[in-house]
């Protein structure tokens, strides 16, 4: 309003006088002269202003370029994508990763039911057979899983937090241990011949303490007045149990049980037979081993066979 005021006040002094009675009616007070700018301080501000501008761009260029630059997280080449565990004992599942960003960055998932099952160091599942495992700055995430149900094979995911989802999948297999009495159930010798019995253990986490064999219930002792009896054992990835008996005779006829320790027994029947059903005998008196025996069983068969 002011300024209208003034402007309209000019027009009527102008319209009625010079310019000193304009000054003189309407006198200009508390007036801040402004410093007269030239071209040179203008162009160079706007020069200076467009420099900062660079400067800002430069800089998150290079906050971009480092964020590009910075190494995702990726598995070790040399991870197997298989696992084996056996009945009751402690599988261990390791995903190996290289450049985590966090402890938090890797992860296991089990596939049949896509539930997360570990997270860095934390578990997250009920099921307390389940534990993660990962010590600070290593390159290790592993999932152990106690007392092995065969329900735990299947797929397992290990996980690293990329965008998108990196994932390196593994199987577990579970083995149960099994016991077997080569040629069973049915087992036919000639009379007077040799009897060999082969009991194999397959699949073990470790041999059994012992191996006890029975006949029709009752254990074998290798101090009966039978005589003649003696039992060769050879451990190792699978372990084997041979029974040898010599000079069969129609007593031996019944069933024969291989008892490992803590394992699951395996059963055959033996028949003596006295010369009949030649085609359905397993003759011993001819020397035919059973395989995979090693020198010591065939060193000493071979005598005994020769004494018979």
């Amino acid at each position: 309003m002011f300024i209208f005021l003034y402007v309209m006040g000019l027009l009527m002094v102008s319209a009625c006088g010079g310019p000193e009675d304009v000054e003189a009616a309407y006198p200009l007070t508390g007036v801040t002269e402004l410093t007269p700018i030239s071209y040179t301080s203008l162009t160079g501000a706007l020069l200076n202003h467009d420099d900062e501008d660079d400067e800002a761009e430069i800089v998150e260029d290079e906050e971009g370029n480092e964020d590009e630059d910075e190494e995702e997280p990726y598995f070790d080449a040399s991870m197997s994508p298989t696992y084996t565990a056996y009945l009751g004992k402690t599988a261990t599942l390791t995903c190996i990763v290289h450049a985590a960003k966090s402890d938090k960055s890797v992860s296991w998932m089990r596939g049949r039911d896509l539930r997360i099952l570990t997270v860095g160091r934390y578990t997250y599942t009920t099921d307390l057979r389940f534990e993660a495992l990962h010590q600070q700055a290593s390159t290790e995430w592993t999932l152990r899983i106690k007392s092995v149900q065969l329900r735990d094979q299947g797929n397992y995911e290990c996980q690293i937090t990329t965008r998108p989802i990196s994932t390196f999948n593994v199987f577990l297999k579970v083995v149960e241990p099994t016991v077997e009495v080569l040629g069973a159930p049915d087992i036919y010798v000639n009379r007077a011949s040799m009897i060999n019995l082969t009991c194999i253990v397959h699949h073990a986490p470790y041999p059994p303490e012992a191996i006890t064999w029975y006949h029709n219930n009752q254990s074998i002792s290798y101090t009966s007045p039978r005589g003649g009896v003696s039992v060769v054992e050879e451990r190792g990835e699978t372990t084997t149990s041979f029974l040898l008996l010599q000079n069969a005779r129609a007593s031996d006829t019944g069933t024969f049980t291989c008892q490992p320790e803590g394992m699951q027994p395996a059963l055959a029947t033996l028949h003596v037979l006295d010369g009949e059903h030649q085609a359905a005998m397993q003759t011993n008196s001819s020397c035919v081993c059973a395989p995979k025996l090693s020198f010591l069983v065939v060193a000493f068969i071979v005598t005994c066979c020769a004494v018979l």
